[in-house]
């Protein structure tokens, strides 16, 4: 017997279960010592054997299925993942595969491109089956109204939700099946299906949360709990919400707040003492409307939009630690320019932003790296301003931006003379050399 072939059968398990489906299986012909090992495996991921003709598709994982089932060394499958077929029969047919199984994470997933006309129905067997479930993943689907636990709820244990371009016919009923949950993210297929925020009144555990391609609508204030006792991070991709003051202070704890593509009207905010945000993304193509305290932040990341005041909102945020522009410019009209005065701020990222006008690094003791991309001549760095600087990255993207002055490339760079790391593109360098030859 070979040296792998002598290993215990968890080992070899573990190592087969790193190859895609179909060498997986091809493993079973090595010699007999190998015939079952691929059924031990803790994971199978169907998407492997992908075929352009869905019914062979299925017929080749109604076939592995048959074989597992026959096995007598394949007792419990921790985690499975199918194809998301628009075939509700063939689903519940693998939903209780996965069921007689003890899955415990389960995936319906996209596959080769392949994107269903119509979303298919979620059988009515995942909620009556798999109480087991830790993690569940399902994409392209209709989630039928269920009704409400009358003596425990459907997913019991589950800890991780994710639905993907789905429908959810009543999602008070729905999420009141999940009262452990504690990372969420919900894309809906339709960006006008209404998500009310009282729907997760019963998943008080959640921590995470991305909402995508949904209405939140505004309600009515409740005189109970918030909705998110619990939530520390808050990520809205597409969302229209009606009332985002509302839905902010319905999360006392949060401390991560990331706003992508925000629709025509934005998102206006306001943050106050009481609330707790570290940390603010901001990634869309629109001027948003919002207004900030001037202590809590420590991380702020604006992508692709237009500020009303640069100035203003650089001074109101004393406390940061990480401070990145990328694609931001100024309203028209504005003030432009920036001049950073962080005490604490220790990483300093700027990118195709010269429409916002000079970057000057003025008093920022603690920055110890220093990342720009774009034209150098908007870039200034104050004498004695970035004493612990280990590291700076430097890409200018116009060619000899200073033409031959070489007094302005002397003002750049002496300040960041004593930088351990300094990364600059190759024609950076020779005007460098060019330029200490003149010196």
């Amino acid at each position: 017997m070979d040296p792998i072939s002598a290993l215990h059968d968890g080992i070899l398990a573990k190592i087969v279960s790193l190859l895609p489906l179909k060498r997986m299986l091809r493993t079973s012909l090595l010699s007999r010592r190998w015939r079952l090992v691929w059924t031990t495996v803790p994971a199978f991921d169907f998407t492997d054997a992908a075929d352009d003709n869905v019914n062979v598709y299925i017929s080749r994982i109604d076939s592995c299925l048959e074989h597992l089932s026959a096995s007598p060394s394949c007792m419990t499958i921790p985690s499975i993942v199918f194809p998301a077929i628009q075939d509700s029969d063939v689903v519940d047919r693998w939903i209780r595969f996965a069921a007689a199984h003890s899955v415990q994470r389960l995936k319906f997933a996209m596959w080769m491109d392949y994107t269903p006309p119509i979303p298919f129905t979620l059988p009515l067997s995942l909620f009556q089956l798999c109480r087991g479930l830790t993690a569940l993943d399902i994409s392209s689907c209709e989630i039928p109204g269920v009704l409400e636990p009358v003596i425990s709820p459907a997913f019991p244990s589950l800890r991780s939700l994710s639905l993907f371009e789905v429908t959810i016919a009543d999602p008070r009923a729905f999420f009141a099946q999940c009262p452990a949950i504690e990372r969420l993210t919900v894309e809906l297929l339709n960006e006008a299906d209404l998500l009310p925020a009282s729907a997760f009144r019963s998943c008080p555990l959640i921590s995470t949360l991305r909402l995508a391609y949904c209405t939140v609508p505004r309600e009515t204030p409740s005189a109970g709990p918030p909705a998110f006792p619990s939530l520390r991070s808050l990520e809205l991709d597409y969302a229209r919400v009606a009332a985002p003051q509302s839905l902010l202070n319905s999360c006392p704890v949060i401390a991560e707040l990331t706003i992508r593509n925000p629709v025509p009207e934005g998102f206006a905010f306001r943050l106050d003492p009481r609330h707790t945000v570290s940390t603010l993304r901001i990634f869309g193509p629109t001027v948003l409307p919002f207004s900030l305290p001037s202590s809590s932040f420590r991380t702020l990341v604006l992508f692709d939009l237009e500020i009303a005041n640069p100035p203003a909102l650089i001074r109101a945020f004393q406390g940061l630690e990480l401070l990145s522009l990328d694609s931001v410019l100024f309203e028209t009209g504005a003030d432009s320019g920036i001049q950073v005065r962080a005490p604490r701020m220790r990483h300093l990222m700027v990118q195709d932003s010269e429409e916002l006008g000079t970057i000057v690094v003025a008093d920022t003791p603690q920055l110890c790296r220093l990342f720009y991309w774009g034209d150098i001549r908007y870039l200034g760095v104050f004498d004695r301003a970035v004493p612990k600087l280990e590291e700076a990255f430097l890409h200018c993207t116009v060619k000899n931006p200073y033409g031959g002055k070489y007094h302005l490339w002397k003002n750049l760079m002496q300040p960041l003379s004593h930088v351990r790391l300094l990364s600059v593109n190759w024609w950076f360098i020779c005007e460098l050399i060019h330029w200490k030859a003149q010196a």
